[in-house]
């Protein structure tokens, strides 16, 4: 969810509809209300809607929900001369560029800020932190056609950025500026980067980081030239008919540009719609309605989608370019729901009974936690994210799943055994008394290469008791007894530590005293591991006292 600020007085304006009517109607377009302060109200958007990212987008939807305005609106694109002209050393770095013009505008400060806001909001959720698609948006009047947008060395060019007065090259930028240093990471990796620069050579934009100042936006601009770049023509599109569309709603004239890009040239923005099928039948199905062909056409119309009979039991619906959440014909029985409106489906009482129970997982769960907590272990819950530090002090590192992108090196991998777990508890409570015995039961992720994950999920138990006199057979007997207790027959046999594989014969063997380990087996297959942990791991976690453990799947 995104959260939008956006003015009560501006959606009174463009909806004609009072204060407690709109507060009612935006949840029903999708915009949720999270508080309101003044004027100023802060609402939700889903991921899903960038469209909505914006008062236009809100009071679009809401003209739509009222029937005051019915239908796709009207962009109004005028054909001009004006062009880009791509050189092919960019291709490689940031391939996609789409442009527009949006003239006779007037700004004030608030829609100056309006116009920021979005921009941030759509870069930040539908442009993957202007990874995927990111922004530009100028004072036209500063420009003169056409521009080129080429690749250029870190020292190649020097401009003054938008939040200085001195220019600087895009080496330094990427260094010390601060929105450089903020979106460095967008570029790393290349040694030439992205800029637009005009018919005199001045740079316009040095995407997907900053502006020029040459082309700042004021509450005096009146015509803006928009640019959107990025790794994807598709969503790059999306984010220029968006603005696009606000624009013309706000009364500007929108004028395409032509991108001249390998050979081929492309008018901008691409606005044609595209067409969709929907089934009536599996329409009504879904929803438990019966409506006509005609009924579904107009509670598309109401969510600002064209359609038509497309005769048999299909409706065509051409969805507007602005909108980049229609994947299935599910996603357009959601509009006609939402047409039809949440609030006019009549409850219906449950036509299929069933009986709720407790998941077969979860009761035997409970059940080795209740006979482990009698056996005198203390329960601990830990999380199954882990770092590749703890798992390699357990001496587990080969077992773990690897994150690409942690958040963290704290949580940098899934882990595959809750032995660490339980260790690095027991070395948090050396000052305690002894002895101390402690369990978890819990999910672990495991390889798999037969998975289309290539992973699985797995819930094990795992206990272990420190004390001066831990042994083997302390541990074998509370594994026995939980085993009778979940209705498991198993067996030990012994594991060796200069063994493959990668349970208890191999990698976990190797955390226990050799000949005091034992592999556990039931149904023929070896399920875990049991035996008295190497002072070698002991040390490792600061204990100064024998433990036992055992770890098996449930």
């Amino acid at each position: 969810m995104v959260l939008l600020k956006v003015s009560l007085n501006y959606l009174k304006e463009r909806t004609r509809w009072n204060e407690a009517a709109i507060l009612e109607a935006l949840p029903l377009v999708k915009a949720e209300v999270d508080s309101i302060e003044g004027d100023e109200i802060t609402v939700e958007v889903t991921g899903d809607r960038p469209d909505l990212l914006c008062r236009q987008g809100i009071a679009r939807a809401i003209n739509g929900f009222r029937c005051r305005e019915l239908g796709a609106p009207k962009l109004g694109l005028h054909a001009t001369k004006n062009e880009v002209v791509v050189d092919d050393n960019v291709l490689a770095v940031r391939p996609v560029i789409v442009c527009a013009l949006a003239r006779g505008l007037t700004l004030r400060d608030a829609d100056v800020a309006e116009l920021m806001q979005v921009q941030e909001k759509l870069t930040l959720t539908h442009g993957r932190r202007r990874r995927k698609v990111a922004i530009g948006i100028h004072d036209a009047k500063a420009i003169k056609f056409p521009l080129r947008y080429a690749a250029y060395s870190g020292r190649e060019l020097s401009f003054t950025p938008l939040g200085c007065d001195y220019q600087m090259n895009l080496d330094e930028i990427l260094r010390d500026h601060p929105k450089g240093k903020e979106y460095a990471w967008t570029l790393q990796g290349f040694s030439r980067y992205p800029v637009i620069t005009d018919d005199n050579g001045a740079v316009v934009s040095f995407p997907p980081i900053i502006n020029g100042t040459m082309t700042t936006v004021t509450d005096v601009t009146n015509d803006l030239f928009l640019d959107v770049t990025g790794t994807d023509f598709d969503a790059c599109n999306v984010a220029l008919n968006i603005l696009c569309q606000n624009y013309a709603d706000d009364g500007a004239r929108i004028e395409s540009v032509t991108v001249h890009s390998k050979g081929a040239k492309l008018v901008c923005p691409d606005c044609r719609p595209e067409k969709m099928i929907l089934d009536a039948r599996d329409c009504n199905k879904t929803l438990g309605l019966e409506l006509t062909k005609k009924e579904i056409v107009n509670c598309l119309a109401k969510q600002r989608i064209d359609a038509e009979d497309a005769g048999g039991r299909s409706v065509a619906a051409f969805i507007p370019r602005y909108r980049a959440d229609f994947l299935h014909a599910a996603d357009l029985i959601e509009e006609v729901a939402l047409g039809y409106g949440y609030n006019a489906f009549a409850p219906l009482k449950p036509r299929v009974f069933t009986r709720g129970s407790v998941n077969a997982l979860t009761e035997l769960s409970d059940k080795a936690r209740d006979c482990l907590a009698g056996a005198g272990f203390i329960e601990f819950a830990g999380f199954i994210l882990t770092s590749e530090a703890k798992a390699a002090r357990a001496e587990a590192l080969e077992r773990v799943i690897k994150i690409r992108n942690p958040v963290s090196k704290e949580y940098s991998a899934l882990r595959a055994t809750l032995l660490p777990g339980v260790l690095e508890v027991l070395s948090e409570n050396t000052h305690r008394s002894y002895p101390q015995r402690l369990f978890e039961v819990g999910e672990t992720i495991e390889r798999d290469a037969a998975s289309d994950a290539r992973s699985r999920t797995t819930l094990k138990a795992c206990a272990v008791s420190a004390h001066a006199y831990a042994s083997f057979s302390e541990a074998a007997t509370a594994l026995t007894i939980l085993a009778k207790a979940i209705g498991r027959d198993v067996f030990f046999e012994r594991a060796s530590n200069a063994s493959g594989g990668s349970n208890a014969s191999g990698s976990a063997a190797r955390q226990f005293i050799e000949g005091r380990a034992a592999r556990v087996v039931s149904g023929n297959k070896e399920i875990g591991f049991v035996g008295e942990i190497h002072p070698r791991v002991l040390s490792a976690y600061g204990l100064q006292v024998p433990a036992t453990a055992f770890e098996i799947r449930l």
